[in-house]
């Protein structure tokens, strides 16, 4: 009873040390929608494409620093525990995520102040 105990403590430091996030848990930054609305429609739907396309890439680096962080949290943990606390967590690529993602809301509003289909 005691080991399953420890385990359970152990699992749940482990669980929730690290502030590496999925690509999922990231939300948009806010991104003024006035520097779009000097563009036609089409070129908003360009941007919009060009930032879309962007987005599968930075959720597969936020996703792949978040595993890797948590597999090097648990070696660390079972290894040497204070190298757990020191963890990097993959703070640079939520930020380029959530600025994506806040550029395409940023476009979809000067598109829809702009009566674009």
């Amino acid at each position: 009873m005691k080991k399953i105990i420890i385990s359970l403590v152990i699992g749940i430091l482990v669980a929730s040390c690290t502030n590496a996030k999925k690509a999922s848990e990231v939300s948009a930054v806010y991104i003024p929608s006035d520097i779009y609305m000097g563009l036609s429609c089409e070129e908003l739907a360009a941007a919009a494409d060009k930032v879309r396309a962007s987005v599968p890439g930075l959720e597969t680096a936020v996703n792949s620093t978040q595993k890797t962080d948590k597999n090097k949290e648990i070696a660390a943990w079972i290894i040497f525990w204070p190298a757990a606390m020191m963890m990097k967590g993959n703070a640079e690529e939520q930020a380029q995520l959530a600025n994506a993602k806040g550029q395409i809301e940023a476009i979809k509003t000067a598109a829809m102040g702009k009566d674009c289909g």
